[in-house]
């Protein structure tokens, strides 16, 4: 390994990912504290201290949020890695919870140098605008074949976060009795006594069996309500070669051309998008063949731009099953 990739999660898919494609270490830091927040991070940043003085890489990598994750980088220049990569999630700029931290956090970014990785143009303009480099860098796209057969359900991977339509989902769902809802990720109280009879909560399931449900389902429905947000269940049905509804956002108009079905956040929109999914399955499968080949061009050559900025050597590409769920299987 040639450096380290830092996250303050348990686990996640996309840091999982990115370091095997760059030679890095992937290195979680999650620790409980009694002290809430405040605490957990102070203890998370003593600990990233500890890890970068311990491994002292030459490269380091961070997934942001949250933003005192940068703390862990200042101090002396000598001691600090010679090349920094920053994986910025969309809620970095977006989620009202770290949007306010965002400017200084990228002033801090050029001070400390470096290179960021985002995923769309909105947000590479965003950081060079604040004088930091950005390269546009999405999710690991696999490239297994279309499943020959589908069990008929709809898959609908949430981890009930602030962005997601979880009222409208139950509704649609309410307005398409045929079709079963698989919903996964631990559930609400609230959420699962409003939904329909129609509508399956799966729970907490492992990589294998996410994998699983992905490609025996009818689609996938990956919904935002936060622009510029490309979703990790999304990746995960492109990879897989099922089609998927999405949010009707131009980062993934674009990305996903004629292969996904586009929607707003509406009850009756979504419900729509189900059975044109449901007519048109083949079609959409079929595009999605023809668009994931140009994706995976392009991927190669974001990941060969991010090597480069960390000093390294041109690489064959950064296809994989992208089977971790950050919002799927275990979020």
């Amino acid at each position: 390994m040639t450096g380290v990739f830092i996250s303050w999660t348990r686990q996640n898919g996309r840091t999982a990912d990115l370091a095997n494609a760059l030679g890095l270490s992937p290195e979680y830091v999650y620790l409980s504290s009694r002290f809430g927040l405040p605490g957990r991070y102070a203890r998370q940043l003593r600990a990233t201290r500890r890890l970068l003085k311990r491994t002292a890489p030459a490269r380091a990598a961070l997934m942001l949020p949250p933003a005192p994750a940068l703390l862990a980088f200042l101090g002396s220049r000598r001691r600090r890695p010679e090349r920094l990569l920053f994986d910025l999630h969309t809620g970095f700029f977006l989620d009202p919870k770290w949007a306010w931290s965002a400017r200084p956090a990228l002033r801090l970014m050029r001070h400390l140098g470096g290179t960021a990785i985002v995923t769309g143009d909105h947000l590479r303009r965003a950081c060079e605008r604040a004088g930091v480099p950005a390269v546009v860098l999405h999710d690991a796209i696999g490239d297994a074949d279309p499943p020959s057969e589908h069990a008929g359900f709809l898959l609908c991977p949430l981890s009930y976060a602030n962005d997601e339509p979880v009222a409208e989902i139950l509704a649609a769902a309410a307005l398409t009795p045929e079709v079963e809802w698989r919903l996964t990720g631990r559930a609400p109280d609230a959420v699962a006594a409003a939904a329909p009879a129609n509508v399956v909560f799966t729970g907490f399931v492992s990589d294998d069996e996410y994998a699983e449900l992905v490609r025996a389902s009818l689609g996938v429905v990956a919904l935002t309500t936060r622009a510029h947000t490309m979703q990790r269940a999304g990746y995960e049905a492109f990879s897989a070669g099922v089609p998927h509804i999405t949010s009707d956002f131009p980062e993934l108009r674009d990305f996903y051309g004629e292969s996904g079905v586009l929607t707003v956040p509406s009850a009756a929109a979504i419900a729509a998008a189900v059975r044109d999914l449901t007519e048109r399955r083949a079609a959409l499968v079929a595009a999605l063949v023809r668009v994931r080949a140009i994706r995976i061009e392009e991927q190669q050559r974001g990941l060969n731009a991010v090597r480069s900025a960390l000093g390294l050597p041109a690489a064959r590409g950064l296809t994989g099953s992208a089977s971790d769920a950050t919002t799927g299987g275990n979020a």
